[in-house]
């Protein structure tokens, strides 16, 4: 009951934070000559969404084989609103921005935040949530309580993240031993438990998640600054499907669907994973 709690109280924050980003949108239309992905979608007969599946709970195979988590239920709907079938192409996180770019898939939805850096190469949607900064996930029995304690640590992060640029811009000045891996359950929470490495840097709700999961496992600290979260990356002058993308995450965060999917999603990952 505190968990759902502090989850309504969450997204009120998020409908406050989202306000300037849902009015933009709200008199966005596609541009003229960009209607060619969606009528190549559609003409398809599906839609093809690339996530990297090891960031419960916004992407992961459940016990039954199959794609679930925030994403995946985003996903569906817009390939309904699409009026599509939806397949789900799972692949390491590193590499979603060029299968992208080469066509391999539609759009991108797994938990990706819009950086300067990745804007160069696709388009991003309006955002679905707002972080408030990376948590640092140590075992319980650490002494780790800030920023300042992980320099001369091993940290580890997820390949291709902005966990990771964070973490070697800040901390591998300073004797961190930052170490990337591909995956970040059950890989990264394996290692930090047998003892590799002293904590390991997510995105707040993973991290949150994560704890609540495993009683052995803590949030030390958050660091960064609050950031957008989420949104969905579209090739790069997509402006008919990034159309339809914003006004399916307006109506789901209009709705209030949007904190129930969220809300859903997270106890049923620490349901099946507890």
């Amino acid at each position: 009951m505190k968990f759902l709690a502090v989850g309504i109280v969450a997204g009120l924050l998020l409908g406050l934070l989202l306000g300037p980003y849902l009015s933009a949108a709200l008199f966005t239309t596609p541009a003229a000559h960009s209607v060619n992905y969606v009528d190549k979608i559609k003409s398809g007969g599906k839609l093809i969404v690339g996530t990297s599946a090891d960031w419960p709970p916004f992407e992961y195979i459940d016990k039954n084989g199959q794609y679930a988590g925030i994403d995946v239920e985003i996903a569906k709907r817009i390939a309904q609103k699409l009026g599509v079938q939806l397949e789900i192409k799972d692949m390491k996180f590193a590499a979603l921005i060029e299968a992208l770019k080469k066509g391999d898939i539609d759009m991108i939805l797994a938990d990706m935040t819009p950086t300067a850096e990745r804007e160069k190469e696709v388009d991003f949607s309006l955002p679905y949530y707002f972080g408030k900064g990376y948590a640092v996930v140590t075992l319980k029995t650490s002494d780790i309580k800030s920023e300042q304690d992980l320099y001369g640590k091993k940290i580890g992060v997820q390949l291709g993240t902005i966990q990771e640029e964070w973490a070697l811009s800040n901390l591998q000045g300073k004797a961190a031993e930052i170490k990337s891996y591909d995956r970040v359950y059950p890989e990264m929470v394996m290692v930090l438990k047998r003892g590799d490495i002293d904590a390991i840097i997510v995105g707040d709700k993973i991290g949150e998640a994560l704890t609540i999961k495993d009683p052995d496992l803590k949030v030390a600290t958050y660091v960064g600054v609050p950031t957008i979260g989420g949104a969905v990356a579209v090739p790069q002058g997509a402006e008919d499907l990034k159309y339809v993308v914003n006004s399916v995450i307006e109506e789901l965060i209009n709705s209030g669907e949007m904190d129930k999917i969220f809300q859903q999603e997270i106890l049923k990952w620490l349901g099946e994973a507890g």
